[in-house]
């Protein structure tokens, strides 16, 4: 897809009157709207990107704010769809509006006064929101037209998976697929084929939900940056948590030592690695994390710096947990918040709500980002887990991902493992 294309993919519609999507005569929220090439809807006004969620019944198009009046600037809500069945059966259809996403219509009503709706305007949307800018017009030319291939895919994501939000105004929506797939650091093939397994929890009194930032077992999101070196974000969330059940302590431990010292296991700095190898060095050459205060994050590989005087928390070993999704719930409720492994593809463009990606949309067997589970919940009847990202507070919801529990769900069940330590506390939790 060219630039010029890319800019020039727009729906004109014109304001009539002053209900919700439904077809014509609008509600006194909605204006009518009509798109260019043919094409009536009812739009809502958008309230902080908020907008209405009562479409016709039948409709499975997600309700988004990515229609925008050209003169006055002010913006609507539209049906996003990719085919005609996800508009109802009340006669509406999915006009296409380019980069594979459509606005649902019925036939076109009375003309009025031509406003637009452009790429353009999503995207200079993007780079206020998160203060991006660009070396050069060229450079600037080439995200903005990677920005406008993704709302296709963001399209596809939403009415693939109603339940979440997927939306353009997430940190990486002008990168390419290629782009956000080598940035995370997960590196399966260097996991051993055996590990000390954790035993078997009782999980018959499990509580419906559980939360370690409740109880003060975890820290602020943190951002790896441009650095692969989530493995080791991973691993540190998981410590800390495991350090604060045995002291009764939050320290925030340092992500740099690990991407500068572990070495030893195969892990790789930015370049990737597995939070079990980080732990195996650990506990086997009996080092420990300095805080990240002592040796701070620099997001890019550099000479190790450590010295033991300076290390402040020790592990005594790590084990493995069971893939059954319930006793990955007993277990983070007895050692803390757990290190996983996850297929991080739909995580792009997630920006709230409760994910539940299809299988094809994300492969269980092809992990590539480290995370930890931190709790769990439920929402409408739907169980979730409570995923702590590092990709910063503006990501996500203030930088956590929520995704179902009990479906294996991107492999999240398939790596997580936790730190142990000597003597370890599990405490009085009161769950």
């Amino acid at each position: 897809m060219t630039t010029t294309r890319a800019l020039a993919l727009f729906a004109a519609v014109s304001l009539v009157a002053a209900t919700h999507y439904e077809k014509p005569p609008c509600g006194s929220d909605e204006v009518q709207a009509n798109l260019q090439g043919g094409g009536t809807l009812c739009a809502p006004s958008c309230t902080s990107q908020t907008c209405p969620t009562d479409p016709p019944a039948g409709t499975t198009a997600k309700p988004q704010c990515v229609l925008q009046d050209a003169g006055s600037g002010k913006k609507y809500c539209g049906l996003v769809c990719t085919s005609n069945s996800q508009c109802g059966t009340e006669g509406a259809t999915c006009s296409m509006v380019g980069a594979g996403m459509g606005i649902c219509t019925y036939p076109s009503g009375s003309k009025g006064a031509d406003v637009a709706f452009t790429v353009e305007g999503l995207f200079k949307e993007f780079m206020e929101k998160f203060a991006k800018s660009y070396e050069n017009a060229e450079e600037r030319a080439k995200r903005i037209e990677i920005f406008a291939e993704n709302l296709g895919e963001i399209a596809r994501l939403q009415v693939a998976d109603p339940s979440a939000e997927y939306s353009y105004l997430t940190p990486f929506a002008d990168w390419s697929q290629e782009e956000f797939l080598a940035r995370n650091g997960l590196k399966p093939e260097l996991m051993p084929q055996e590990m000390p397994q954790a035993e078997t929890l009782s999980v018959k009194d499990l509580p419906s939900s559980f939360d370690w930032r409740e109880k003060g077992a975890v820290n602020k999101v943190k951002n790896q940056q441009q650095c692969g070196s989530c493995w080791a974000f991973a691993t540190v969330a998981n410590v800390e948590g495991v350090n604060f059940l045995k002291t009764k302590t939050l320290l925030s431990l340092s992500e740099q030592e690990l991407v500068d010292c572990d070495k030893k296991t195969g892990d790789q700095g930015c370049q990737g690695g597995l939070p079990t190898n980080a732990m195996k060095d650990m506990a086997e050459n009996k080092i420990g994390l300095e805080t990240e205060e002592a040796y701070p994050y620099a997001a890019k590989n550099g000479q190790c710096q450590a010295t033991s005087d300076k290390e402040k928390v020790f592990i005594g070993g790590f084990k493995q947990i069971s893939t059954d999704e319930d006793q990955i719930a007993a277990a983070l409720v007895q050692y803390g918040p757990l290190a996983i492994g996850i297929n991080a593809g739909p995580m792009q463009f997630y920006h709230g709500g409760v994910a539940k990606p299809w299988k094809i949309l994300c492969n269980p067997k092809k992990l590539d980002h480290g995370v930890a589970i931190v709790g769990f919940g439920e929402d409408a009847g739907t169980k979730y887990w409570i995923i702590r990202n590092s990709w910063g507070e503006v990501w996500g919801e203030k930088g956590y991902y929520r995704i179902v529990r009990g479906t294996g769900a991107c492999g999240l069940n398939t790596m997580v493992a936790t730190a142990t330590m000597n003597a370890t506390a599990t405490g009085d939790i009161i769950v």
